[in-house]
């Protein structure tokens, strides 16, 4: 019993402790370019347990939204998965998910994702999309590995989960994805998570909108 109660109490000790950190403050890195969309599929299909697809539809995305000097949150795959089981090889609905990462270079600043949303053709329904934040890992074969010895072997990613059984107004061509990321700027993480936690709140906000055309040839 007195176990149990262990267990609870951590519990609600690191969901406090979440709270009280503010959101997510990105970490300081430069984001890749050209990312093999495999490697950050391969992270996708891990934390959202899935066994296998009957199709994977990749578009590369090249937008990027613009924060300040050296901060940005750059765009990088949206991906169909349509058909997939889970690991008990139970039906899952077919998902679209965005992948973006946030670009942060300055030493004198950070940025904290407060959280982010989207709709697809002006469809906006209630606790969908979800925020999956990832780890990619750039250097999974280490025999055929790029990456040199002082490169870095991971990043630091965001992915936007839409439900498409939910979003009867996607279709087969003419797709505009919305997505609105809102974030938090401060000079370090202590600034943050004491402007998070005082009465007026966080002080230097702001909202990143992108629109998404995603070609006809993409859904098929």
């Amino acid at each position: 019993m007195i176990r149990k109660k262990n267990r609870y109490l951590i519990a609600i000790f690191m969901a406090f402790a979440a709270l009280f950190t503010g959101c997510s403050t990105s970490v300081k890195q430069t984001v890749p370019l050209n990312t093999d969309p495999e490697s950050i599929l391969s992270v996708i299909y891990d934390l959202e347990g899935i066994k296998s697809a009957g199709s994977v539809n990749t578009e590369p995305l090249t937008e990027i939204s613009e924060i300040e000097e050296n901060i940005s949150i750059r765009y990088q795959y949206v991906f169909l998965v349509k058909d997939a089981v889970n690991q008990n090889n139970q039906a899952v609905p077919d998902r679209l998910y965005v992948v973006s990462a946030v670009e942060n270079t300055r030493k004198d600043r950070e940025i904290s994702i407060q959280y982010i949303d989207g709709s697809i053709n002006g469809e906006i329904v209630k606790n969908n999309p979800r925020h999956l934040p990832i780890t990619v890992n750039l250097c999974t074969d280490d025999s055929k590995s790029p990456c040199g010895a002082d490169d870095s072997k991971t990043y630091q990613a965001n992915a936007v989960v839409f439900s498409l059984d939910q979003f009867p107004a996607f279709r087969s061509h003419g797709n505009v994805v919305d997505i609105s990321v809102k974030y938090a700027l401060g000079k370090n993480k202590k600034e943050l998570r004491e402007q998070f936690l005082s009465d007026s709140g966080l002080q230097d906000t702001g909202k990143a909108v992108v629109s998404l055309r995603l070609p006809d040839t993409f859904v098929k």
